[in-house]
């Protein structure tokens, strides 16, 4: 079974059994379809690029998503929430009370450890539900990149009971990346933290990084493979075939790696449903 943990919805219309036809063509079970982008995104000039065109409010893109999640059990339903909107915690409590599944977020003004965010996370800890966070260079219309290196998201894990991923194995701070799940690992060992860490694949790297990057994943001896997740940054519009380029790609990292079919399963879908539900 194939879980993709990062799909994000298009304003362009596409009927739902088509996604389902595309998702079998890809061979792929089940899909996190994230919400639209909150209207941070679209202000100060932003119009234009990956996150520049108009975003719904609050109201309808989760509406939206619950819509999709409605059609099929296998759309999994996550609420892109900015924790700098006035009404975050009403946001995160309507989500959950919709039937959310879990949260997104990208760190485009702020780091993951200023104070308000830091409320927020501990709110939405609360409701059980984890966070997929972007990590990594942000390919969006303003230098916003320092607010999305790994190291940014130690102060996660004070966190009490928090499940949240960094998305991308952080792009281009791997390595960075890596280090900090070593830092909460060790953290967790010894009791002094209860949040948990996970890491999600998602392209991101080039293909000439994939080998690299999977043999760091599977070698530094930090039990990485337990908490791997793998998504594909796709949207409504699904493409199975570039879906079945990444899945091409990371199998011959995976294989160059020595990796068991075992461990294969718990990065293409078991770590997962323990991300999604503790």
């Amino acid at each position: 079974m194939i879980i993709d943990c990062h799909v994000h919805t298009n304003m362009e219309a596409r009927s739902k059994d088509d996604l389902l036809t595309q998702l079998d063509m890809a061979g792929v079970e089940r899909i996190v379809l994230l919400s639209h982008r909150p209207a941070s995104f679209h202000k100060e000039g932003n119009t234009g690029g990956p996150f520049g065109y108009e975003s719904l409010n609050p109201a309808e893109a989760l509406a939206q998503v619950m819509e999709w999640a409605a059609f099929s059990k296998r759309i999994i339903p996550f609420y892109w929430i900015d924790p700098l909107e006035e009404d975050a915690f009403d946001q995160a409590d309507r989500a959950v009370a919709a039937g959310i599944e879990g949260f997104k977020v990208i760190c485009n003004r702020h780091f993951p450890g200023d104070p308000r965010p830091m409320q927020v996370w501990e709110h939405i800890a609360k409701t059980g539900k984890p966070i997929l966070f972007h990590s990594g260079i942000l390919y969006s219309n303003s230098p916003s990149s320092q607010y999305n290196r790994p190291t940014g998201f130690e102060a996660l894990f004070d966190v009490p009971n928090l499940r949240f991923a960094m998305a991308h194995v952080s792009w281009p701070w791997y390595d960075e990346c890596l280090a900090v799940y070593g830092y909460w690992r060790s953290r967790k060992n010894r009791g002094t933290s209860s949040a948990e860490l996970f890491i999600d694949t998602t392209p991101g790297s080039p293909k000439i990084y994939r080998r690299d990057i999977f043999s760091k994943i599977y070698g530094i001896g930090y039990n990485i493979e337990d908490n791997l997740i793998f998504g594909t940054d796709c949207n409504s519009i699904y493409n199975a075939d570039y879906t079945k380029y990444i899945l091409d790609m990371d199998k011959d990292a995976l294989d160059n790696a020595g990796v068991s079919p075992e461990q294969r399963e718990k990065y293409y879908h078991k770590n997962f449903n323990r991300f999604l539900d503790g």
